[in-house]
């Protein structure tokens, strides 16, 4: 098990050493045009999903939010958001420092 650990954090080092990044889909945020107004737009995204998937819409929106957090993006708005085919744009912005903001 420690080696597993091991494992891991070495693979997680050499992603974010390699210009990548160690979030995942859950730490993209869906956001409105008004959200995005200071941000910097990366690219188109897009996920899908199988027509007997009981929640396609969900698992196309995680792939699609994956692939986003693959290039680094904070933020995304949907453009399709719904069914086995979703398309959203992905947008890196700044984040607040809260640790500034404590002080």
């Amino acid at each position: 098990m420690k080696r597993s650990s091991i494992l891991i954090t070495i693979i997680a080092s050499f992603a974010i050493a390699c210009g990548g990044s160690a979030q995942g889909p859950a730490s993209v945020i869906d956001g409105a045009e008004a959200d995005l107004t200071d941000c910097s737009f990366l690219q188109k995204v897009k996920g899908s999903a199988s027509d007997g998937d009981s929640n396609a819409a969900g698992v196309a929106r995680r792939k699609a939010k994956a692939e986003a957090a693959s290039i680094g993006a904070t933020h995304i708005k949907w453009i399709v958001p719904c069914c086995t085919y979703v398309e959203a744009d992905a947008y890196q912005c700044d984040t607040p420092d809260y640790a500034q903001a404590s002080l």
